[in-house]
């Protein structure tokens, strides 16, 4: 009897099987099997492969509308719709201060920005570009666009290789200072003239600047930062084109032992116009004198409030 019955369970589990492959077969349309290649970091110092936790792939069809789709970053089944494939526009979707828009209006006007800066951008370099927004540094964003190289029917698969390019990039930042650095007890720095928006299809930033705030850390005689970005503005990959000429200013606060701050500002634009998507940056020549060190107030300073800044504006000849 019990043999029997595992006979019974065992036929109507073979028909619930046969069912499902009849009803994927009546509704399969045309689909890609994906598989990804991850580009690594343009710094050649750091290999570790990236690791994004899932992406977003906008299936556009011949009229332009897009239908959103997940897959895994390992790679996987796309499957096209009735309405078929015109286009595949694909993008790690794990970030967390990245914003995407323009879905709806088509593959090449989908772009990508960051968002809003945790914090007011300095005085100082407000002054000097009080036309750029201020936004936080974007974290990692790859993205792949692709068009149909040939017609996919019902039931049919094709493989479809495709590299996952970076379209944000890190920028190495170095204050050196000649004197004074151990007076430093905190700091946070700010870079203007830096791209806005990014298309996501060819990786073009366009000519908006925006001015992007950031945390330092203190090092050997330097405070240092490492500043994710989508470069500068109005850069072509495909030519390798510069973009708009935007004068560019590295902002430097620190907060002193006596509870003060002082503020540096930079021009580099010279570094930055041979360097559009990541790079070292390199400002020298800092100082704290001891008299603007003295312990002439005991109190704590909140970062979110630093106040009784001094400005100093430092010229090129600051840059190494």
């Amino acid at each position: 009897m019990k043999g029997a019955f595992r006979y019974v369970i065992a036929v109507l589990a073979g028909l619930t099987l046969v069912s499902c492959r009849e009803e994927l077969c009546y509704n399969h349309f045309g689909a890609a099997d994906i598989d990804f290649k991850w580009s690594v970091n343009q710094d050649p110092s750091d290999t570790e492969s990236p690791a994004p936790s899932g992406v977003t792939a906008l299936v556009y069809d011949a009229s332009g509308q897009p239908t959103e789709m997940f897959v895994s970053p390992d790679g996987g089944n796309v499957n096209f719709g009735e309405n078929g494939m015109q286009s595949l526009l694909l993008y790690n979707n794990d970030t967390e201060s990245v914003l995407i828009a323009g879905e709806s209006e088509g593959p090449q006007s989908v772009y990508a920005t960051s968002t809003a800066g945790s914090r007011m951008a300095p005085e100082g370099i407000r002054k000097l570009h009080p036309d750029e927004a201020v936004l936080n540094p974007p974290d990692m964003l790859y993205a792949a666009y692709v068009e149909t190289q040939s017609d996919v029917g019902n039931h049919e698969v094709m493989d479809i290789k495709i590299d996952m390019t970076p379209l944000v990039f890190t920028y190495e930042v170095s204050y050196e200072f000649e004197h004074g650095f151990n007076r430093v007890t905190d700091a946070r720095g700010a870079m203007s003239g830096m791209a806005r928006w990014v298309y996501l299809y060819n990786g073009m930033t366009m000519v908006d600047p925006a001015i992007l705030v950031y945390d330092c850390k203190l090092s050997d005689n330097a405070v240092t930062a490492k500043v994710m970005s989508f470069g500068t503005p109005g850069y072509i990959p495909v030519s390798r084109k510069d973009g708009e000429s935007h004068g560019h200013t590295l902002n430097l606060e620190v907060i002193l032992v006596n509870g003060k701050t002082k503020e540096f500002n930079f021009d580099i634009t010279g570094q930055l116009s041979s360097q559009p998507r990541g790079g070292k940056i390199v400002v020298s020549g800092l100082r704290i004198e001891d008299k603007e060190s003295n312990s002439d107030s005991g109190f704590d300073v909140d970062m979110d409030d630093w106040g009784n800044n001094e400005d100093i504006d430092l010229p090129v000849g600051g840059q190494q």
